[in-house]
C-alpha cells in the first residue's frame, strides 16, 4: 500500500507490512487491560475503580483517541478496526466502573450504555454499506468480538474462593488469546481481500463470534459456583442469541438500505437545478451539404 499522506484530514492507507500490526493493535490494547488488571490484583495497596485499573483507564482514553484519529483520516480499511476498538473501549470504560456492585438498576445502566454505543456501530455500518453489506457486518462482527478480548480474574473476582484460581485464570487468559490470534488472522484477510470474497472472511468471523460463547461459557459459571454441563449450554445459547440479534438487525440494516436504493437514485435525477446556473444547450445538427450539379 502508499504512503500515507501528511495532511490533516487526508486519506491515510496503511502499508501492507504493516497492516497485521494495524488490525491487531486495538485488540492487544483492551486485552492488556485484562493482563494488567491480573498483576494489579495481586498488589492489594494499588487503587482499583470497579473492574478497572488506572494504567488499564489510561489505555481505553488512548484507544478511543485512535479511534477519532482514524475517523478523522476517513477510516480507511487498514484502520477498520480502530473504529471497533474505540467502540469497545467506550464500553468497558462504561460498565467497568459498575462490574462488581450488585445492583440490578446498575445493571440495566451497563445495559443501556451497550446499547447506545452498538447503536453507533449500528450506524457506521449502515454508512459502509454503500460499498457491500459484507463491509457493514463485518465491522458489526469486529465491534462484537471487541467483547471477547478480555478474561475474569478468579483470585479476585471468584466467590467463594477458588482452590488454584490462578490456574482457572491462566486458562481464560489463552483461551482469550487463541481468539484474539484467530481475530487477527481472519481480519487482515477480511480487509485485504478483494470485495467480491469479502464475504466468505466475514462469514468467519461471524462464526467466530458465536464460537465465542461455547468457549468461554464455563468462566462465569465458575466464578459463581453453579458449574454444569445445562449451565454452560444455557450460557453459550445466551451468548448466541445475543450474537445473532446484533448481527441480524445489521443485516437488516443492509437489506432495507438496498431496497430503497432506488429512492436514492431517483432523488440525484430529480434534483432542483440552479437557476442562476447556465444551461448547456444542446449540440445543433448540421445540414448535410447540397451537392451542386453540374452544367451540362
Amino acid at each position: 500500500m502508499e504512503e500515507p499522506q501528511a495532511a490533516s484530514g487526508a486519506r491515510y492507507v496503511v502499508r501492507t507490512e504493516r497492516l497485521a500490526l494495524a488490525v491487531a493493535a486495538p485488540f492487544i490494547a483492551l486485552l492488556a487491560t485484562s493482563f494488567i488488571a491480573w498483576g494489579w490484583s495481586r498488589l492489594d495497596a494499588l487503587p482499583e475503580w470497579g473492574n478497572l485499573t488506572p494504567p488499564g483507564i489510561v489505555i481505553l482514553i488512548g484507544l478511543v483517541a485512535g479511534g477519532m484519529w482514524a475517523y478523522q483520516r476517513r477510516l480507511p480499511l487498514g484502520l477498520l478496526t480502530w473504529a471497533a476498538g474505540a467502540q469497545g473501549a467506550i464500553v468497558l470504560l462504561t460498565t467497568g466502573f459498575i462490574a462488581r456492585d450488585p445492583d440490578p438498576l446498575q445493571g440495566l445502566a451497563a445495559l443501556g450504555a451497550y446499547a447506545l454505543v452498538y447503536a453507533t456501530a449500528l450506524v457506521l455500518a449502515a454508512s459502509l454499506m454503500r460499498h457491500g453489506v459484507s463491509l457493514g457486518m463485518g465491522s458489526v462482527t469486529l465491534f462484537v468480538l471487541t467483547q471477547t478480548m478480555r478474561f475474569p480474574i478468579f483470585e479476585a473476582d471468584a466467590e467463594p474462593v477458588l482452590a488454584n484460581a490462578s490456574l482457572f485464570t491462566l486458562a481464560a487468559a489463552v483461551r482469550a488469546t487463541v481468539e484474539l490470534v484467530l481475530l487477527v488472522w481472519l481480519g487482515v484477510r477480511f480487509i485485504s481481500s478483494p470485495p467480491e470474497e469479502r464475504r466468505r472472511w466475514a462469514i468467519a468471523s461471524a462464526v467466530l463470534a458465536a464460537a465465542h460463547g461455547a468457549l468461554a461459557s464455563w468462566e462465569g459459571l465458575v466464578l459463581l459456583n453453579e458449574f454444569s454441563a445445562a449451565a454452560m449450554a444455557a450460557q453459550a445459547a445466551r451468548w448466541l442469541g445475543l450474537v445473532g440479534i446484533q448481527l441480524g438487525l445489521a443485516f437488516a440494516v443492509g437489506r432495507l438500505r438496498r431496497a430503497f436504493a432506488h429512492f436514492e437514485v431517483k432523488e440525484a435525477d430529480d434534483a432542483p437545478r440552479d437557476p442562476a446556473a447556465p444551461v448547456a444547450e444542446p449540440p445543433r445538427r448540421k445540414r448535410p451539404a447540397r451537392r451542386r450539379r453540374g452544367r451540362r
